[in-house]
């Protein structure tokens, strides 16, 4: 199987990516070309457990010989990243437990300019008492911006947390139109939420009236 790896310049830093033939399997940020290289090489790689051929284990061969990254795929993590209040969409194949990949569902189905709680998402998966494994999960996406995890709060309004770091997270929230101070006004409410195919048709901006 064939994988392609991807380091694309951003306003956010130098996204990383892997992948295989079947869609996206890691992707990440780094503040400069050399971190991102290091990233390829040691998280990314470990975590997928991808070797090039003919290369030693902890190196990769010069980056005009690797693989070309699929433009298309390329284009969506890009965007994702730096539009993000626009729904992007490319094919994933992700790893995970049973209750991991239920988690990356639904976070793929939550609209740009909405949010979700920790406690919905695990009422959602069938585990109602499970808020504390959903933020797990949500650490464990491997690729944080097509699964836009940074849309998933804590209870109360609360920011919560998010694998890349605070600051991005805010930084996403905001290209969305999310005011910071006003989070719980961007939840969808639990009515909703108990049915995931409707969240798309959602229109973004706070919503009013509903809880």
């Amino acid at each position: 199987m064939s994988a392609y790896y991807l380091i694309r310049e951003s306003s956010l830093g130098y996204l990383v990516s892997i992948a295989s033939e079947r869609g996206i399997l890691w992707a990440g940020l780094a503040a400069t070309f050399a971190q991102a290289w290091d990233q390829l090489q040691t998280q990314g790689l470990q975590q997928q457990a991808y070797r090039l051929p003919n290369t030693a284990a902890a190196s990769l061969r010069p980056w005009e010989d690797l693989p070309p990254f699929p433009r298309l795929w390329s284009d969506a993590l890009w965007g994702a990243l730096e539009q993000p209040d626009q729904l992007w969409r490319a094919p994933l194949d992700l790893t995970g437990t049973p209750f991991q990949q239920a988690v990356w569902q639904v976070l793929q189905q939550i609209p740009p300019g909405r949010l979700m709680r920790y406690g919905q998402i695990a009422a959602l998966v069938g585990r109602s008492r499970a808020a504390r494994a959903v933020g797990s999960a949500c650490g464990a996406n491997p690729v944080p911006f097509l699964v836009p995890c940074h849309r998933v709060i804590a209870h109360h309004g609360q920011l919560g947390g998010f694998g890349l770091g605070l600051t991005l997270k805010k930084t996403l929230l905001q290209r969305e139109g999310i005011d910071l101070q006003r989070l719980a006004e961007y939840e969808i409410p639990d009515a909703m939420s108990k049915a995931q195919s409707p969240l798309l048709k959602l229109g973004k901006g706070p919503v009013f009236g509903t809880r």
